[in-house]
């Protein structure tokens, strides 16, 4: 019963979110715009390195394509339907995080539900036209391996990345300004538009087991390609709950010493 209830005020949420955005349709055609040209001046540059050299490592210009797809649709994700783990500080330093507290529904859900960039889902559709298109020059055969691959894909690397961000911005609970943290974390994200293996072992390492980025797209894209002997399929799930653990254990202690602004 009590998950009929959430998902009934989910859906009460998106509906909300749908009539904003419909409801300023000059203002989600600014979003929109800003938002492919802002990832697309990040492809831009990395197909410019790709093209001086003709590779990168062992990774074709498709091969490199693919990544950044499957990286910015998971982005595109996470800012339509979890993007408000942002707002967190602002909550807390002006003490708006009282009017969750006083109601019946989870503080998270509630907070989440506070903003829906259905914009995003717009963006999705191009990047996932650049997925598409990626698969075929790369010749790829997609079987039901590869379509779960991708399904648990989607599903675990959406956790994966807003659950990073969301560790992160709980910070702002103990930190004055901790925002500033996630936004660093936000932009080490740029790391993973690439293939790691052409950075040193150190940053492999620290995308891999420390701040598990890589798991967003590198290596999704790589049991996709048949270039990793990797579990993949097995660790995505075991990472996304280990990181939704991690975010929840912190946004409880964090609401358990919330004390207002104290006015």
């Amino acid at each position: 019963m009590r998950m009929k209830y959430y998902a009934k005020l989910w859906l009460r949420y998106m509906r909300i979110g749908f009539l904003c955005m419909t409801q300023y349709p000059a203002d989600t055609m600014i979003w929109f715009i800003s938002m492919i040209i802002r990832e697309a001046c990040g492809f831009v540059g990395i197909l410019a390195v790709a093209g001086v050299t003709g590779h990168l490592g062992d990774w074709g210009i498709y091969e490199i394509c693919l990544l950044f797809s499957m990286c910015a649709v998971i982005e595109a994700m996470g800012q339509a339907f979890f993007d408000n783990v942002w707002a967190i500080d602002k909550m807390i330093r002006r003490g708006e995080m009282d009017t969750f507290l006083v109601r019946p529904a989870s503080p998270f859900i509630q907070m989440l539900g506070q903003v829906m960039h259905f914009q995003a889902i717009l963006s999705m559709a191009v990047y996932v036209g650049i997925l598409v298109w990626s698969i075929r020059g790369i010749g790829l055969s997609i079987g039901m391996r590869e379509i779960i691959l991708l399904i648990e894909y989607i599903i675990c690397g959406t956790m994966i990345n807003s659950g990073i961000y969301t560790i992160f911005n709980t910070l702002n609970f103990w930190i004055v300004q901790g925002d500033d943290i996630a936004v660093l974390v936000q932009t080490c994200r740029e790391f993973v538009k690439y293939p790691l293996q052409v950075f040193p072992t150190a940053i492999q390492g620290l995308f891999t087991y420390i701040l598990p980025l890589g798991f967003v797209a590198y290596y999704p894209v790589m049991g996709l390609l048949g270039k990793t002997r990797m579990p993949v399929m097995i660790l995505l799930p075991c990472v996304a709950v280990l990181t939704a653990v991690i975010a929840s254990v912190l946004w409880r202690m964090g609401l358990k010493g919330y004390n207002s602004t104290g006015t």
